[in-house]
């Protein structure tokens, strides 16, 4: 191939040189480290990419940062040539899969895949020990892509504008993320195991088909931004409040009601829970040594009603109470409690909003990012 730079120590797939002429697609960055072929209608990176150009100071190996957007890439080839990379941006393309050699970037630490037509990810990347940013919203992802498990150094993933149906509940070994975002899913629930993530601090369940979100929501304590509008939500868990960081909660287009809901629903209670109800109040330690272990187990699985005035406990049967409580002071939202039984009237929340410390100015501004964002 006349005219082309030795390629003798650098595998180069056997492409076509149609789309690539030596000065046909100049790099968009002056910078050594950056290689910028944006917009470019470009079908692969072009060969005279992949060499050394020492008159340009040009080393495919010095390239840290790549961008490769708005181009026709269907597959992408050659990239185990820039090794030391470690931010890619291949959005708006029509790549349909990543190529498995994307493990070779064992560098990446941002990888933006956003509006393709990605379908899964390649094992290869449980190889890219160091990804911290992963940004594939706009895809074609039916389900979760188990590989991003094994990405442990995680801190931001985009997930938006897929058609997953649901969240894995080992997503709790993503122990790093400070932000997660599912909007534009499929998603109906949402596994108890959310709440271990506890640097999260920006959770985006938006335009989804949830009807109920967990409790454990409430352990996410650095959380800053919840976002939950358009879904299908009627209540929320009285858990929330315990989010003191919460600027900024968005339920917007969620049939939750606007006025006072008292709603009271009860299946008969066995006689097993009768019976667990009474032994389970009356319990002595001394009794504890002449009932079968099992039954400890069951008695020990009570829940304590919510009314503060009551001693009850319940096991499976259970009135569902909705209460409407202010939050922060200033709006009212629909919250869902437990009751043991329907003569029982819920008790004011535990975890009130104390806003003494700052004015009606100060507040307003903030109460209207609650339910308005």
């Amino acid at each position: 191939m006349s005219g082309t730079p030795s390629t003798s120590s650098v595998f180069l797939p056997a492409w076509t040189t149609r789309r690539t002429d030596a000065n046909m697609y100049p790099n968009g960055s002056t910078k050594p480290d950056e290689l910028v072929l944006h917009d470019y209608n470009l079908e692969e990176i072009p060969i005279r990419y992949h060499v050394e150009q020492p008159d340009e100071q040009y080393d495919p190996q010095n390239i840290k940062k790549m961008d490769l957007t708005h181009n026709s890439f269907v597959v992408l080839r050659g990239l185990q040539t820039f090794s030391n990379v470690s931010f890619l941006d291949v959005s708006f393309n029509s790549l349909s899969a990543l190529p498995e050699e994307i493990g070779t970037l064992r560098s990446l630490t941002t990888l933006i895949a956003r509006n393709n037509l990605l379908e899964h990810l390649p094992k290869g990347m449980q190889l890219l020990e160091n990804m911290e940013h992963l940004y594939l919203s706009g895809n074609r992802l039916e389900y979760f892509p188990p590989v991003v498990l094994t990405l442990r150094k995680l801190k931001t993933l985009h997930l938006g504008g897929n058609y997953i149906d649901s969240c894995p509940s080992n997503i709790s070994v993503l122990t790093s993320l400070t932000v997660l975002y599912f909007g534009g899913n499929r998603l109906r629930e949402i596994p108890a195991s959310i709440g271990t993530l506890e640097n999260l601090e920006n959770l985006g369940l938006c335009d989804n088909i949830l009807e109920t979100i967990p409790s454990t929501l409430g352990d996410l304590h650095w959380l800053e931004t919840l976002s939950l509008h358009n879904n299908k939500l009627r209540t929320l868990p009285t858990d929330i409040l315990n989010l003191r960081r919460l600027q900024q909660l968005s339920l917007r287009n969620n049939p939750l009601v606007h006025s006072f809901v008292h709603n009271m629903d009860l299946c008969p209670p066995s006689l097993k829970e009768l019976t667990g109800r009474i032994v389970r109040q009356n319990m002595t330690p001394e009794m504890v040594e002449f009932i079968p272990t099992d039954i400890i187990e069951y008695l020990n699985s009570a829940c304590q009603c919510v009314n503060p005035e009551c001693k009850g406990v319940y096991f499976d049967a259970r009135v569902e109470h909705v209460k409407f409580v202010d939050f922060c002071g200033k709006y009212r939202v629909p919250l869902m409690q437990f009751l043991c039984s329907a003569r029982c009237s819920a008790g004011i929340p535990s975890v009130p909003y104390d806003t003494s410390s700052e004015s009606e100015e100060e507040i307003e501004p903030i109460m209207r990012r609650v339910l308005l964002g």
